[in-house]
């Protein structure tokens, strides 16, 4: 006997599950484990036999043998089924995949989904069952009801499309509305009165949450819509109300903020759920007991606010007070900081700003110490000290970076405005004040934790990897951050298993410790502090030390330094890449979000960290139209006007040759490059590249006629040796004379060998294509002549250049058949039939390749017979008898 069940005080969801998990498994039973919730029992009232559950005291459950559990993975909530667990196949279907697990089903169907009904739909409709209008309407009640008619947070766009799907199968929204709105019973009205009049206020951590304890005589149905209905009329955001009746505690948990995790609060009293929507029941507690234990649960639970240890930035700059202004202001705005901590031997004497900087060097004051008018009326605080107190400082005292000290009074890190504002935010999403309103613009956290996000979307062989980044660094003493292209295409569900790493701490030491535990090779990178890690054949990893850099003028080559992970991201080309994920230590696998990569990347925006990061490096130029064409997002109107700017001050002149192909590369290597190419048109940017050229209307068909051609390429087996680099610019060059295509090559930073080949393959192209326009070839061998000797890249660019669909054709053809075509004779085979060694056996073979290209010779014996005429007239005689042997 197989049977179908859920939970205990089961749901609308629970109900639907059942009975779309009835139609996959018609042979089993449907019953439920304990209670269900009132609605759900009048909603099986009015139904009658449409969905027959069959009640618990009518089963014999030592002739179960095989049990189907929907909406829940937890033996513990499963009542008197729990003892089958072990004896009996199980298969789940849930839609908590990060829910504890109490043991191991022998199938499972577990996907993240806002309601277990979705999941639940998805198979119905993958395996073609068919749903009557009553069984949609009751699909359609599980979904609305566990996702809040598809408005709490943990509505995924899988609720959207099963919802709508139901809809088009005839679900009745009225029906729906009737069983999910109705009026508080006068029990459930009492009921609701005294939670209000017991409610308590808690601060834990920063956060308020409100609990109401009650004992109940009688028993009250649908305690779930009471809460709701209290929530709702009080505006609470995190709420948790026990209610004992019939010797147990019902605990319902409701939140609306990310700091509080209802579910899994939820989980330690046995029950589950949703962050946002959670309940249990508790038995063997006492009341007292369950509210101290719900207290201990949260205090854990919520993260507490940082300390001054958490929020500080290290290593960290500082100014000796023998210093100039002059030296003052070079090193506030190397760095780009408005503040400098005056330090001498670690210990903190005061602070200088740049406001003072500038008014004295208005005043000519540059060659006065900072001793001077530095500012010694300081604050400084211990690791230890709370939030609040540097919060105080900085924001009320208006002291723009506060020292950190130890025991002895030597700084140890510094904080500045912008790291306490960062943990003002952090503060303000965990209490109601974050919850967006309507018209809002929502802001993402500055640090969420990614560890669902990585297991769900990461190879095993990348976790892996990450975890053993992660044991090295912390023997090592460092902190290690997976950062950039990595974590950007993580949070935008791209495959993208490039790892690089930074460190806070020596890198290039890291990468040889890392390789020396795990049998790799290091290649280092002394002058950046960088490492390259191989791991194998087919793994490369990049490490790098957390560094600052600055630029002694623009577009040249950065001075790098040691220095912190914030630094660090601040130096990269935009938000969307300056995202970092902490590897090791506290806040394990929490991304790191200083300058709001995250919203941009929502926003589909490309955006520089700050003004002069064209003027430093105008490559990201280049790499904001690329990422702004393959990620479809749009250049911010900021940045766009900064690029613009940088391009008017022909900053773009000053990129070397190769720096400036490296980044051309870059786009040449998308899939389709000519949208990035017409942006550059549309910048100005190819008149950097060579003055004549022109991307218009042509050359725009060129390049997309180019992209077909790499792309058939590719898929011929042959397109691992191709360059398309090669193929644009044979295609961007082809309106150039000589002189100009030499121009633009020496432009791009080529030697001299490789600038002939390109001139060579140009000039071919340009004759093949004269002469097979002017006389198509017709036969195999005709092709095979026009086109013999021309490489992949000029037989790419061919292709896109040919204006007939079947000289199109002809060159594929080539490329993929007649180019392959060789003599089934060998030389060696000649010599055995009496041929002398010399060019006649070139010859020879020569022949015999183009009669099998024009398929003239269809076997080995016919190749010989054709092979001793052709000798003959060549020679005038037959081949000598081969000797005996």
């Amino acid at each position: 006997m197989k049977v179908i069940t859920t939970h205990v005080n089961a749901d609308f969801d629970c109900l639907a599950a059942m009975a779309a998990a009835h139609k996959l498994h018609p042979d089993a039973l449907m019953t439920f484990s304990g209670s269900q919730e009132k609605n759900v029992r009048d909603f099986m009232a009015a139904t009658g036999s449409l969905f027959p559950v069959v009640k618990l005291k009518n089963l014999d459950l030592g002739k179960i043998t095989s049990l189907i559990m929907v909406d829940t993975s937890s033996k513990e909530r499963l009542g008197p089924f729990k003892d089958l667990v072990g004896k009996v196949p199980v298969t789940v279907y849930d839609h908590h995949p990060f829910a504890a697990r109490d043991f191991t089903p022998r199938e499972e169907h577990i996907a993240p989904r806002g309601a277990c009904t979705t999941l639940m739909v998805e198979l119905l409709r993958e395996k073609n069952l068919p749903v009557l209008r009553e069984e949609a309407t009751l699909l359609m009640l599980g979904i609305y009801e566990d996702t809040g008619a598809l408005t709490f947070t943990s509505t995924r766009s899988e609720d959207f499309l099963a919802a709508a799907w139901l809809l088009e199968q005839g679900a009745d929204l009225n029906i729906v509305s009737d069983y999910l709105h109705r009026n508080l019973s006068r029990e459930q009205t009492e009921m609701l009165h005294e939670l209000m009049d017991r409610m308590e206020y808690h601060d834990i951590n920063g956060v308020e949450v409100a609990m109401a304890f009650v004992s109940s005589k009688r028993y009250i149905g649908d305690l779930a819509m009471v809460v709701h209905t209290l929530k709702e009329m009080e505006n609470i955001y995190a709420l948790f109300v026990a209610v004992e009746m019939e010797g147990r505690i019902n605990m319902i948990a409701r939140s609306r903020i990310p700091a509080v995790d209802a579910g899994a609060v939820a989980g330690v009293f046995g029950g589950g759920g949703h962050p946002t929507a959670a309940s249990a029941v508790v038995r063997d507690m006492l009341m007292p007991d369950v509210r101290e234990k719900l207290l201990e649960t949260l205090r854990h639970a919520i993260p507490p606010s940082p300390v001054a240890g958490d929020m500080m930035v290290t290593p960290f700059v500082t100014i000796s007070k023998n210093e100039t202004i002059a030296q003052a202001e070079a090193m506030l705005t190397r760095y780009g900081f408005n503040a400098l901590p005056v330090a001498e031997d670690g210990v903190p004497e005061g602070i200088i700003t740049r406001q003072t900087v500038e008014k004295a060097l208005y005043h000519s004051m540059g060659k006065e110490k900072v001793a001077d008018y530095m500012n010694t009326a300081i604050a400084s605080v211990r690791a230890e000290t709370p939030y609040a107190t540097v919060k105080e400082i900085v924001i009320h005292q208006k002291q723009k970076v506060v020292p950190v000290l130890d025991n002895k009074g030597v700084m140890t890190g510094i904080i500045g405005r912008t790291d306490v504002m960062h943990a003002v935010y952090a503060d303000m999403m965990k209490s109601h004040a974050a919850i967006p309103r309507s018209g809002r613009k929502v802001v993402r956290p500055v640090a969420r934790d990614m560890t669902a996000v990585m297991k769900e979307r990461l190879p095993d062989e990348v976790k892996t990897l990450l975890e053993r980044v992660a044991d090295c660094a912390a023997e090592c003493g460092y902190t290690a951050y997976a950062v950039g292209g990595f974590v950007r295409d993580l949070i935008m569900r791209r495959k993208n298993y490039d790892v690089d790493v930074v460190i806070e701490g020596d890198g290039i030491d890291f990468a040889h410790r890392f390789a020396e535990k795990h049998g790799g090779k290091v290649r280092p990178h002394k002058t950046f502090h960088t490492a390259i890690v191989t791991l194998g054949a087919h793994r490369k990893m990049d490490v790098a030390t957390a560094r600052t850099e600055y630029y002694t003028e623009p577009a040249a080559l950065p001075i790098v330094e040691m220095s912190s992970i914030k630094n660090d991201l601040f130096r990269r080309d935009f938000t969307i890449n300056a995202l970092a994920v902490k590897l090791n230590g506290k806040n394990k696998n929490h991304l790191i979000d200083f300058f709001g990569g995250q919203q941009d990347l929502k926003d589909e925006v490309i955006r520089v960290l700050h003004s002069l990061s064209f003027v430093e490096d105008p490559t990201r130029i280049f790499r904001a139209i690329r990422f702004e064409q393959r990620f479809h997002m749009s250049v911010g109107a900021q940045t766009e006007k900064l690029m613009k700017l940088a391009i008017a001050n022909r900053l773009v002149e000053r990129i070397s040759g190769s720096r400036l192909f490296g980044e051309l590369r870059q786009i040449f290597n998308e899939e389709n490059p000519s949208r990035a190419l017409w942006r550059m048109e549309e910048h100005g940017l190819w008149a950097f590249i060579h003055p004549e050229i022109r991307y218009d209307d042509a050359a725009h068909e060129l390049c997309r006629q180019a992209e077909e051609a790499i792309a058939w390429h590719r898929l011929t087996g042959d397109g691992k040796r191709l360059r398309p680099w090669m193929v644009y610019l044979l295609c961007l060059a082809q309106p150039l004379d000589a002189q100009g295509a030499r121009e633009m090559m020496e432009r791009l930073g080529f030697m001299k060998g490789p600038i002939t080949r390109f001139l060579h393959t140009r000039q071919e192209m340009a004759h093949i294509l004269a002469r097979i326009e002017k006389k198509p070839p017709k036969t195999p061998v005709e092709v095979f002549e026009a086109l013999d000797g021309m490489d992949d890249e000029g037989l790419t660019a061919l292709m896109a250049a040919a204006r007939e669909l079947e000289m199109k054709k002809v060159i594929a053809d080539y490329v993929t058949r007649i180019r392959h075509i060789r003599p089934k004779l060998s030389g060696a085979d000649l010599l055995k039939e009496g041929i002398q060694s010399g060019p006649e056996v070139g010859k020879i073979l020569d022949a015999l390749r183009r009669e099998n290209i024009n398929g003239l010779l269809a076997t080995k014996e016919e190749e010989l017979r054709f092979a001793k005429a052709y000798h003959r007239k060549l020679t005038g005689h037959s081949p000598a008898k081969p000797a005996s042997p």
